[in-house]
């Protein structure tokens, strides 16, 4: 008795989805993708910005037209960037290796 309840349930919840969704039918799940065609359509890594953080502070401390206040404020703004960058390549890094032992056969 208590199946037939659910299994009823069941059906009454998914025609109401489907009906919201604007569909009549459900469609069959499709074929899982591939770890290989995921990382093909992955944004590529850009390089690491350290290089370039350096040059531009190393700029900015030889220009004369630069005070001192300044050039501390925009060299924080940049310190704080280069943490950002190495978080957020950290994170890519940590999704990937997530990503890979999912969807990679054992």
């Amino acid at each position: 008795m208590l199946r037939i309840l659910f299994r009823d349930a069941f059906k009454w919840w998914e025609a109401r989805l489907l009906k919201a969704y604007g569909c009549s039918t459900a469609e069959p799940k499709k074929k899982r993708k591939k770890f290989s065609d995921l990382k093909k359509k992955a944004p590529k890594i850009p390089d690491y910005t350290c290089p370039i953080i350096d040059q531009v502070l190393d700029e900015l401390s030889s220009s004369p037209n630069i005070k001192a206040g300044e050039y501390r404020k925009i060299k924080g703004k940049m310190e704080r960037i280069r943490r950002m960058n190495d978080k957020l390549r950290g994170s890519g890094i940590y999704w990937y290796e997530i990503a890979k032992a999912v969807f990679q056969p054992k």
